[in-house]
């Protein structure tokens, strides 16, 4: 291939709240977060909300530093990671971050890279830290082709779309600015190959995280955008995760120990590196499946749960994150 060419976050609460990030407080004080992925490439740019680092050839990543070093969310421009890759005829971006100013900043690092602007953006699901930033792509009335599946298209509005009453206004405020997809996938089981010139990706149809997950595949480099299916340091987010889909997905993400994992939230780093994810998902399987044998409430049974140091450290976005993670557990069981 050739070569290519503050808010505070309390402003941000409501948003954050509606894509299920905060309950009530980053809870590990002190936390400061890991930057043992900048050694997968070269760091292109850092700013304190998140860095842009060159992957491979064509293919940066966004890995977002939403807190500051007392573990408080400070930084909400992009909170979640993703990037783009860079074809002849195409840049494909994964994900658009939480707010437009994540994903213009964005926009403008793919422009300086590689002559473009981002011509194609895929959404990998429908939660607020991942669709919010939509409306930061589009320049006047230039905008990229955005591809979702036909469930987050409809859990998009369903969540997003009504707006919230604001005191003594005659407007309602809706959590993010919805902005729809222009491609829709509405075969959720099957594959499909995107040429981007010179190169193709596979998009991947999964759930777990969410009903409808979408990973992306580089069909010339061992690298995959998982989405929010894999996270790596910080414990996963089940407020709406279907968790034996969860389990399935993330084996088949995995399975190939020499790919490098671009996740959703936390570090980047090799599949092979990451069996302690896997094993802390079955771990909360095992010991929610007993609390519900013992007829525990979630919440009973979250309060005795914790992360063995074998494990390694697994900080918590909020305290209710436990619980949650039972909650979808009996979610299923019950069902």
């Amino acid at each position: 291939m050739g070569k290519y060419k503050r808010r505070h976050f309390l402003a941000q609460s409501g948003t954050l709240f509606a894509a299920g990030l905060l309950h009530s407080g980053f809870s590990s004080k002190g936390y400061a977060q890991p930057e043992a992925g900048e050694g997968f490439g070269a760091v292109i740019d850092k700013q304190p909300f998140g860095r842009l680092q060159q992957v491979g050839e064509g293919v940066w990543a966004v890995v977002s530093t939403p807190l500051n070093a007392q573990g408080e969310f400070a930084h909400a421009q992009t909170v979640c990671n993703g990037g783009f890759i860079a074809g002849e005829e195409k840049v494909l971006a994964i994900d658009a971050f939480l707010q437009p100013a994540g994903a213009h900043w964005m926009a403008e690092q793919a422009r300086q890279l590689t002559g473009k602007r981002p011509t194609d953006v895929i959404v990998t699901h429908f939660h607020a830290d991942h669709s919010g930033g939509l409306a930061g792509y589009q320049v006047g009335d230039e905008g990229p082709e955005i591809i979702a599946t036909e469930t987050t298209r409809k859990l998009i509005n369903e969540r997003y779309g009504e707006g919230r009453p604001q005191e003594d206004q005659p407007f309602a405020r809706p959590a993010i600015r919805v902005v729809g997809p222009t491609q829709i996938m509405l075969d959720e089981t099957t594959p499909v190959t995107m040429d981007l010139g010179g190169r193709s990706v596979t998009i991947d149809p999964l759930s777990g995280h969410t009903p409808s997950d979408l990973a992306i595949h580089l069909d010339d480099l061992p690298i995959i955008f998982a989405g929010d299916l894999v996270w790596k340091g910080l414990f996963h987010n089940y407020v709406d995760a279907i968790p034996s889909k969860l389990r399935t997905s993330v084996e088949k993400l995995l399975k190939d120990p020499q790919k490098l994992i671009i996740t959703g939230h936390g570090e980047i780093g090799m599949a092979g590196e990451m069996g302690n994810y896997l094993e802390l998902l079955n771990l909360v399987e095992e010991r929610a499946k007993a609390a519900h044998a013992a007829g525990q409430s979630p919440t009973e049974g979250a309060a005795a749960f914790s992360v063995p140091e074998s494990l390694g450290e697994w900080h918590l976005f909020s305290p209710a994150y436990y619980e949650r993670a039972f909650s979808a557990w009996y979610r299923e069981l019950d069902a």
